[in-house]
């Protein structure tokens, strides 16, 4: 019994080894399968470079918004299965900087993200879609207030304008409000003919 198991193994091995390592689903060394990026991989790519950053903040809905100036610095890694954010700039007159990570999860057949900055120790992690006809990503999740620390509904857009420009609109509805309130406007604007700058 034990020879015919070791024979078994031994022709169940040679069948593998004779199998050509590119033959059904393609594998990378070590024999993981390689992953299928699909046109949703192609849009994050689309969104790579440098951008200059021009931000209103609207503290007061009812007042004129306040507004800065930043850098966003995007690139695709891990092979290109997600897209790096880099963003530099200000926040209330002090230094400001954050790190974005975007990617289409195939398992949940959507975009996630999930954002980091100098001002805050909570991540922030959103899902949601990409419309193709109207070039737009619409993320949902739940973000805290700052001073009430109570969770409030959160809904980003991020729309392509051009191959050279997008807006991102950020709104919050906080607890008791009716509707959410727009908090925040960016226009990025990429930069021609500029070597892209490297994130750390």
């Amino acid at each position: 019994m034990r020879r015919t198991l070791s024979l078994s193994a031994l022709v169940l091995l040679a069948l593998t080894l004779a199998v050509p390592s590119n033959a059904g689903d393609k594998k990378k060394e070590g024999g993981f399968p390689a992953v299928k990026r699909g046109p949703e991989h192609m849009v994050l790519q689309s969104l790579a470079g440098v951008y200059d950053a021009k931000v209103k903040l609207y503290l007061d809905p009812s007042g004129k918004p306040m507004e800065s100036k930043g850098v966003m610095t995007r690139k695709m890694i891990l092979g290109g299965n997600y897209l790096q954010e880099s963003f530099k700039g200000e926040f209330l007159g002090a230094g400001f900087s954050g790190i974005g990570i975007m990617g289409f999860d195939q398992k949940q057949n959507k975009y996630v993200t999930t954002w980091v900055d100098s001002m805050s120790t909570s991540m922030l992690q959103m899902s949601g879609t990409y419309n193709p006809g109207k070039k737009t990503f619409t993320m949902l999740g739940e973000d805290y207030d700052a001073g009430s620390k109570k969770k409030m509904k959160a809904r980003d857009v991020l729309k392509i304008v051009s191959a050279d420009v997008q807006t991102f609109e950020m709104y919050r509805q906080p607890e008791g409000l009716p509707a959410e309130i727009k908090v925040m406007e960016i226009t990025f604007t990429k930069r021609a003919g500029k070597k892209k700058e490297s994130i750390n």
